[in-house]
């Protein structure tokens, strides 16, 4: 079975276009989009991002531009995997980086690592606006199944099973909201527990338990009983 392509076809708009970002059929065509590392957050160099951040507090159109480049397809998939509505999805990812560009001035990371903070924040926003797209919608993921009585140490789930990416996206999908958050950030996007314990407003502790039960629940969907190490 070929590899599907969940890479984004949304458009993100150039600095004369902003006072046309509330409606999408003004944005021009979206840039090429470059190729994407899975350790942005690792390889965005911290001089590029607080410069690039510095420049997109003034609407500089190269600097925004080069953020919609570097984040879009990754926000396009968090949001993807989630709702599994390729339209939809696209109209949010677009609304990420319209809200983004409306908040950025307002935008103080407190640290040194300023691209962490930085890609921190922009899936931060994708989380919200899910979870207000779930609340307009009045939707919710399905019901979780009951955890187990065993306790699963990190990483001692074994997939070794065959399953599709259908398969995979139906046991996401019923997750809670958190465990979804938490294993998408973790294993799709390379961010270690206790980034996303801060992203989330979290213990670290928090953050492996959700993911011990995310990871729990959706091995007992795909094959059921889990092995334990």
């Amino acid at each position: 079975m070929g590899k599907q392509d969940y890479s984004r076809s949304v458009s993100f708009p150039q600095a004369k276009a902003f006072s046309f970002m509330k409606d999408r059929s003004k944005l021009p065509p979206a840039p090429a989009s470059e190729a994407f590392d899975d350790s942005l957050h690792h390889s965005l160099a911290q001089d590029e991002a607080r410069e690039l951040l510095r420049r997109a507090k003034e609407f500089d159109e190269r600097a925004l531009t080069r953020i919609y480049n570097l984040f879009a397809d990754r926000v396009f998939r968090f949001i993807y995997y989630r709702i599994q509505d390729r339209p939809r999805a696209e109209d949010l990812t677009n609304e990420v980086f319209v809200r983004m560009l409306e908040n950025v001035d307002r935008f103080r990371p407190s640290g040194e690592d300023v691209a962490l903070l930085l890609t921190g924040w922009i899936f931060t926003i994708a989380r919200n606006l899910l979870i207000d797209d779930f609340r307009r919608r009045k939707t919710r993921p399905a019901t979780v199944l009951p955890d187990a009585d065993v306790d699963i140490a990190d990483e001692s789930i074994d997939f070794d099973v065959q399953i599709t990416r259908a398969d995979l996206q139906n046991a996401l999908a019923q997750l809670t909201e958190e465990q979804q958050t938490v294993l998408l950030l973790r294993f799709e996007e390379g961010f270690t527990t206790l980034q996303i314990a801060k992203m989330m407003g979290k213990t670290d502790m928090a953050i492996k338990a959700l993911q011990r039960r995310g990871l729990a629940t959706m091995a007992r969907i795909l094959r059921g009983p889990v092995s334990v190490a």
